[in-house]
């Protein structure tokens, strides 16, 4: 089984804000959103592609809490090969799950979006660990090799 770390999210409490510093240090936008969670913008290090992705979670939704200091680090995201392997792996780990995996369309750092499976799993200390990988249900199914037909 392999892991790719992705990016790092951030919580943030205004994004406009949190963008204009994370600018000044050299990042620019590559994604911007708003979903049923509220709204994020993924940017990109140009020197050296490190993705950050800064999250404002919409008041009441399920991954809304209140703001307080040291909450900040939002979420590592992470491609798999397997979403549930992997769920199963991090639990036995010490992980508890947070969401369990979904059918999701995953926006990924300069990719297109991608239709795949996601869930999130909290470390022993509470981190999110989003794990994002492909739907088994699409993945292209082998082709049986053709009958060769013989003549004469």
């Amino acid at each position: 089984m392999r892991a790719t770390p992705l990016y790092t999210g951030l919580r943030v409490r205004r994004l406009a804000r949190s963008e204009r510093f994370y600018r000044a240090l050299g990042f620019r936008p590559v994604l911007r959103r708003r979903t049923s969670l509220g709204e994020f913008v993924q940017l990109e290090h140009p020197r050296h592609g490190y993705v950050i992705e800064l999250n404002r979670f919409r008041r009441g939704g399920p991954a809304w809490e209140p703001y307080r200091p040291g909450t900040q680090l939002d979420h590592f995201g992470f491609w798999v090969d397997d979403v549930d392997r992997w769920v199963h792996r991090l639990v036995r780990a010490g992980g508890t799950v947070r969401f369990a995996p979904f059918p999701a369309t995953l926006l990924l750092p300069r990719r297109k979006d991608l239709r795949g499976r996601a869930a999130f799993v909290a470390d022993p200390d509470g981190i999110w660990i989003e794990l994002m990988g492909p739907d088994p249900a699409r993945r292209p199914r082998p082709r049986r090799p053709r009958a060769v037909r013989r003549t004469g």
